[in-house]
């Protein structure tokens, strides 16, 4: 029998905060509180921890330590709990081996304290448990957010589209590729009831960020008209392969409020659509299975690192050393449950990976959510990599092109 149990915890920092990298000289009151999402998966045999939170990155120890920290506290191997982060900019990045290199006297109780409380939350959700009769799938194209961030002008330059782009040559240009689609999976217990939601986009989501005041953004905004229309049921989101993909075709430079309440009623109502349109079958369990490779680090010289802004030079560095301390391995983690296969990565990889993945299986149902820790940064394709033009590859970039063949052959030994 698989059940379900379900969390929402805030992890707004409660003093000294981070808002991206730093502490904002002038803290403005949050927008709206930051939320940890926690869910309990069980059945027979095993058990999962899956939490989405709405926090910018965990980079290094930030996220293996806690990691490590859970699943000592919910007693099940370390790869079966899952730290996502949706990536919201008006939240903590929390890289704490990178400010050793900037020079920054940081307060971490308010992590120790977050830290805390999601763990006592995780272990309460044993006494939660719900039998789960069926799960459900839909999938809706979503039309006017996501478009690719990395523009190939006429003059064959490469230009950046980011989140709020205030050059109206680089926003009208054509969208690029994306993936449009919005995939929700519902579980539905014993008397047909939705209990849960969990729902796959990718995009930068960040739609409104100043650096100023905490928000969760246009998912945040998501949610909260999803709770309106669907109380007692908790929606949760999940980021995918978002490393080149943003809004920045279609949102305001100047209207930041209106952009955060237009792009979550997009998300919103696209959920709503995949909520009214499921295609439910019976289940009883869940399956886990990983690979794991040797990351293929790209090596900086003092000269090459002196060419970046000193917080990517701290990123830069304190991932080197980390992977020395601790190593390089990558893993791809997929979950299945019932006929829906889920992949979750570390790093903000480009789309094309997330597309490739649903490629390899073109008729089943697959989501690909990435940003499950984040020590390996903006990881692009060899193409991209080798030819280093645009912002991701010449910033939090560390790797090589030979990761695009060793994560591929990963996935088709997962997936076929």
């Amino acid at each position: 029998m698989l059940k379900i149990a379900f969390d929402r915890i805030d992890v707004t920092p409660v003093n000294n905060g981070l808002i991206g990298f730093t502490v904002p000289e002038k803290e403005e009151p949050a927008r709206d509180s930051l939320f940890a999402r926690l869910f309990l998966l069980q059945d027979d045999e095993k058990s999962s921890l899956i939490i989405s939170l709405d926090y910018g990155g965990l980079y290094c120890s930030a996220h293996d330590k806690w990691r490590k920290m859970l699943a000592e506290a919910v007693n099940m191997p370390e790869n079966r709990v899952i730290l996502h982060c949706m990536h919201q900019h008006d939240a903590p990045f929390v890289n704490i081996e990178a400010t050793g290199y900037l020079d920054l006297e940081l307060d971490w109780s308010w992590f120790d304290i977050v830290k805390e409380n999601v763990k006592n939350a995780a272990v309460a959700l044993f006494d939660k448990l719900q039998l789960v009769d069926e799960i459900g799938w839909s999938e809706t194209r979503v039309h006017g957010y996501a478009s690719n961030r990395r523009v190939v002008m006429p003059d064959g330059s490469m230009q950046v589209r980011y989140s709020r782009c205030n050059s109206p040559e680089v926003r009208d240009m054509p969208v690029g590729i994306i993936d449009p689609m919005l995939r929700t999976l519902g579980f539905y217990g014993q008397t047909g009831e939705l209990l849960a939601a969990w729902s796959f986009y990718t995009s930068h989501p960040q739609v409104a960020n100043e650096g100023k005041r905490f928000s969760a953004d246009a998912p945040g905004e998501a949610v909260r008209l999803l709770e309106q229309k669907y109380p007692g049921v908790i929606n949760s989101f999940f980021n995918g392969c978002f490393g080149n993909i943003t809004a920045g075709k279609y949102t305001s430079l100047t209207d930041l409020e209106g952009n955060i309440k237009h792009f979550g009623k997009i998300i919103a109502d696209a959920v709503e659509l995949n909520l009214q349109s499921m295609h439910k079958v019976k289940v009883e369990r869940f399956s886990w299975e990983r690979e794991v490779f040797e990351f293929p680090v790209r090596h900086f010289t003092d000269e090459e690192l002196q060419k970046r802004s000193k917080t990517v030079q701290a990123a830069l560095r304190a991932g080197a050393n980390y992977g020395k301390l601790y190593g390089e391995d990558y893993a791809v983690e997929l979950l299945t449950v019932g006929d829906v296969k889920i992949i979750f990565v570390n790093g903000e990889l480009f789309v094309e990976y997330q597309l490739f993945a649903q490629g390899l299986i073109p008729d089943e149902k697959l989501a690909v959510v990435g940003n499950c820790g984040d020590t390996f940064y903006y990881i692009g394709t060899a193409d991209a990599l080798k030819d280093p033009a645009g912002y991701e590859v010449q910033s939090f970039c560390r790797a090589m092109p030979e990761f695009e063949e060793l994560f591929k052959k990963s996935l088709r030994k997962l997936l076929l």
